[in-house]
């Protein structure tokens, strides 16, 4: 027997195809007893407004366990202007500010500008198909658009347009049934001031709206009364129930007027972090201005320049003490650029190069060392300051500022005990 053949006998056989199988799939009904279509209500006020209310609560409590990945936020946008549409850039997420999401007075989720980072991170990074299906859940149309991406929409004079979205926040995103029993949760949203943030302003267009009717959606399990004994018993015995998320902190610097290079440090500890986004702005709404620091944003009165990779592309490179991603050299090319974002993705974006440098460009470092594994991420603990340097920026003329945003992604685990949740980070 060859070497080859010997390795592959000692490897064992192969399972059967799936399409010989035809074995029955194993009940789940013996742990379930029902699953229920559940909605809960603000605890506060229940309409908004830019220049009213503008912070609402819900709690999600009870014996149920709800189910992490059914959950989206429903509400109601009314278009209070008589005469004129109302035009958002972006999905509904745009509306939203602050979001926090708190667990028994536990912080797990404090995002600051929450349209900015779902518009890029639960929408503009989405395939073809999970953005029309995204859009057409949203309910702000679904037509196609002019960026290759699904329009969304206007909401006409004197009219009212209910939306629904998910939320992507560290428990939401884990894909599990979460005890509410011990892990009682209240988020917390804030709707935008600035109406320029969401909302087309230019032309005959309206900018006086509230949003009402605000509901959280989910599915509750009520599982079998022996199988939620055995669970709970088991949390009552200081067992912990660890529940692997994804920890987001942002912070945003304005790049001094006139300047081609820029340097920034962020200070923050994290045990596992994942990945370092950074995104660009000058004029425009904060919830979908995402331009190339090379390209400038539509209305710009100066002369564009040509885009040369090299020259006029981006530079960029991270450094955590003495590593740098990339090494040994930044990342000055449009196409590397691309690709490095593409790379920390699941699948490929619904985005064009085009549509990467006008709409929705992102410098993204990944600094894990095995792609497929979160654990495998970096600590921050060591007081290595993480640092960011630009170079080959061209700012507007005119003294528009220019904003980046680094949003920063770290591997955290939520552990559920029966005295409340922890966050470890």
């Amino acid at each position: 027997m060859s070497s080859l053949e010997s390795l592959i006998a000692t490897a064992g056989e192969a399972p059967m195809i799936d399409s010989l199988d035809f074995t029955l799939p194993p009940a789940s009904t013996a742990c379930t007893d029902r699953r229920q279509h559940v909605r809960a209500y603000p605890t506060s006020a229940s309409t908004l407004s830019p220049t009213g209310t503008r912070i609402l609560r819900i709690r999600l409590g009870g014996d149920d366990f709800v189910d992490a990945s059914s959950v989206r936020l429903v509400f109601t946008i009314n278009n209070l202007d008589q005469n004129n549409p109302l035009t958002p850039v972006s999905g509904p997420w745009g509306c939203w500010q602050q979001v926090y999401l708190r667990s028994n007075g536990t912080e797990l989720d404090n995002i600051p500008q929450y349209g900015r980072f779902h518009q890029q991170y639960g929408w503009n990074q989405l395939s073809m198909l999970e953005q029309f299906g995204e859009a057409g859940i949203s309910g702000m149309a679904g037509s196609w658009g002019t960026t290759n991406q699904p329009a969304m929409g206007t909401i006409a004079a004197n009219s009212s347009y209910t939306v629904m979205h998910k939320l992507h926040l560290s428990l939401f995103s884990s894909g599990k049934l979460l005890p509410t029993r011990y892990a009682p949760m209240e988020l917390e949203v804030t709707l935008v001031n600035i109406v320029g943030d969401w909302l087309t302003t230019a032309g005959n267009v309206s900018t006086n709206f509230s949003v009402s009717n605000v509901q959280l959606l989910y599915d509750a399990y009520v599982l079998d009364e022996a199988v939620q004994e055995s669970f709970y018993r088991s949390l009552l015995s200081s067992r912990t129930l660890a529940i692997p998320t994804m920890t987001v902190y942002q912070t945003s610097q304005v790049i001094p007027f006139g300047s081609t290079s820029y340097s920034f440090t962020t200070v923050r500890s994290f045990s596992k972090l994942s990945h370092v986004w950074l995104t660009f702005r000058t004029t425009g709404p904060k919830s979908s201005s995402f331009i190339c620091p090379t390209t400038l944003p539509a209305g710009y009165t100066g002369a564009t320049p040509a885009l040369v990779d090299g020259a006029v592309a981006p530079s960029a490179r991270l450094s955590i003490g003495p590593h740098y991603w990339p090494d040994p050299q930044p990342a000055n090319t449009i196409p590397e650029l691309f690709y490095m974002f593409q790379k920390a993705l699941p699948g490929v974006p619904n985005i064009t190069r085009d549509n990467y440098l006008n709409n929705s460009f992102t410098i993204v470092f990944d600094v894990r060392k095995v792609p497929s594994d979160p654990t495998s991420s970096i600590s921050t603990r060591s007081g290595d300051l993480l640092r960011c340097d630009l170079l080959n920026l061209v700012t507007p003329a005119q003294g528009v500022p220019m904003e980046v945003t680094c949003t920063l992604f770290a591997f955290s685990v939520t552990a559920i005990r029966e005295s409340g949740c922890t966050l470890l980070t």
